[in-house]
């Protein structure tokens, strides 16, 4: 019996060793799991940190992306209201859509206008008294077709500009001296005369086809004769111009070029004529922009509005042109790029 007592208590103890044991293991295992738990949980939060920092990345990013947006689309407003003095060498390019319509059909072209102003490498006299004329840039404008690789049109034109301060009334104004008959060798010169059809041994005039600084309510109408002009007599009159209004309308029509997007360029509105001389030398030359559609063979009607901003000058015109000939074009001309700065 005392065997069996001892047995049964050498089990007991045995037991509750194996009991003991076990228990520590429970233990271990609830510390193990509980230390697997935090670890999952620090994961967790580390995971969930890491995307908040992403997010909190991507939000900059695309509030950087929008602000370079925003400076893509930012507006330019003139900071003048006095035309550019043009220097040797200045140019202005522009895209061009031409409509042209008739009765049967309707054409569009594209093309590049180009209008670029150089010191002249000749002396220009006046054409009576034989003076010099000066200083004098010659302004020259083509436009050429897509496709062609000779311009359609040119224009050269003898001009200067009021330059003689800040504060000048009349400072930035366009002069025109001559125009020029590139089909002719050497280029003969054309020059402006009070409107009429005769013959005489008067002074040559200088009208203002261009007035500066603009103010909205301004308007500046030119009328005028292209002559021939040669030995002291201008006696051959080619055609008569007449711009019968070529008024500022305002500043409150926003354009959009590849230069930019103009807040308030001035928006001048025309109305003009060209009419060819009967008996006429048989001469055919453009001597405006706004009459590409015809030469001074043709009777030639423009109207539409044009839109200067004074730090470039035209940067779109958008116009209709009617000749003679049968032309009814309708010009859309924005520009594009510019050889100086402007801001």
């Amino acid at each position: 019996m005392a065997g069996c007592r001892n047995k049964t208590s050498d089990e007991s103890v045995k037991n509750g060793k194996l009991d003991a044991a076990t228990n520590h293991i429970k233990v271990m295992r609830c510390e193990a799991l509980l230390m697997l738990s935090k670890f999952m949980l620090r994961k967790r939060m580390l995971k969930k940190l890491g995307i908040v920092l992403l997010a909190v990345s991507a939000s900059v990013l695309l509030s950087s992306c929008l602000v370079d947006k925003q400076k893509v689309v930012e507006k330019i407003a003139r900071k003048t209201d006095t035309l550019r003095i043009y220097q040797d060498r200045d140019w202005i390019e522009y895209n061009v859509t031409a409509i042209a319509s008739s009765l049967t059909s309707t054409t569009t072209q594209y093309g590049t206008l180009r209008i670029q102003w150089n010191n002249t490498t000749s002396e220009l006299h006046e054409p009576i008294n034989n003076t010099l004329i000066t200083p004098v840039l010659k302004e020259t404008t083509t436009l050429t077709y897509d496709g062609n690789s000779e311009p359609d049109v040119r224009i050269d034109r003898y001009i200067s500009q009021v330059d003689i301060g800040p504060t000048d009334p009349n400072q930035g104004s366009m002069i025109l001296y001559a125009i020029d008959d590139i089909a002719s060798t050497p280029p003969v010169h054309y020059w402006p005369y009070p409107d009429s059809n005769t013959s005489s041994t008067s002074p040559v005039i200088s009208p203002v086809i261009f007035k500066s600084p603009l103010y909205t309510g301004s308007s500046f109408p030119a009328t005028f004769s292209m002559m021939e002009c040669d030995l002291g007599q201008c006696a051959q009159p080619i055609y008569n111009f007449k711009d019968t209004n070529f008024d500022v309308l305002g500043d409150t029509d926003e354009v959009t070029t590849n230069l930019g997007i103009f807040s308030n360029p001035f928006r001048l509105h025309f109305y003009g004529t060209t009419v060819h001389t009967t008996g006429a030398p048989a001469v055919s030359f453009s001597g405006d922009i706004r009459d590409l559609c015809g030469t001074s063979d043709d009777d030639i009607t423009h109207v539409g509005d044009m839109f200067v901003v004074p730090e470039i000058g035209m940067i779109k015109i958008e116009s209709d042109c009617t000749s003679s000939s049968g032309a009814n074009v309708h010009y859309i001309i924005t520009a594009t790029d510019t050889s100086f700065n402007f801001q």
